[in-house]
């Protein structure tokens, strides 16, 4: 878990690649129907969809993201926004990582991959806050090089 741009998907990624892990990406499903109604996938279109959709079952883009695990398959989730999705992560025996960064080089990131964000409505959204104050077996900052968050991720026990 973590805000945006803080390297959730570079950790998960990084880890699946390492550790031979099948990668579940739980924004993939948000953004792709935010491109198709909205036609773009920025923080205040996936939002809306995140509110509309979590109405109906609060962690519907993590179960989507689940479907197609084979029972006993080793996997790595790359983000959980919600307490529910915290709890089914625990559920499945998941160790729950925080990614941290400072925010400006988070949204310098989302900018980089050209990603709109407004820090002051998307930034206090209920994905970007729920999970302030959650329980993590682990906290790893990503604050500086790429190199150097890697090194910190190879230390993890998967």
């Amino acid at each position: 878990m973590g805000k945006s741009g803080s390297g959730k998907s570079e950790a998960a990624r990084f880890l699946a690649e390492s550790h031979g892990l099948r990668l579940v990406k739980t924004g993939s499903i948000c953004r792709q129907i935010a491109i198709l109604l909205f036609g773009n996938d920025n923080k205040g279109s996936t939002q809306v969809l995140d509110d509309a959709l979590t109405q109906i079952d609060p962690s519907i883009f993590l179960r989507a993201a689940l479907r197609g695990i084979d029972q006993g398959e080793n996997f790595i989730i790359d983000a959980l926004r919600f307490r529910e999705d915290v709890a089914i992560a625990r559920d499945m025996g998941c160790m729950v990582l925080r990614v941290v960064a400072q925010p400006d080089l988070c949204l310098a990131r989302l900018a980089g991959r050209g990603q709109a964000f407004d820090p002051e409505t998307d930034g206090h959204h209920r994905s970007e806050v729920e999970l302030d104050d959650a329980q993590v077996d682990l906290e790893i900052c990503n604050d500086g090089e790429m190199s150097a968050f890697l090194t910190r991720l190879t230390s993890i026990p998967v």
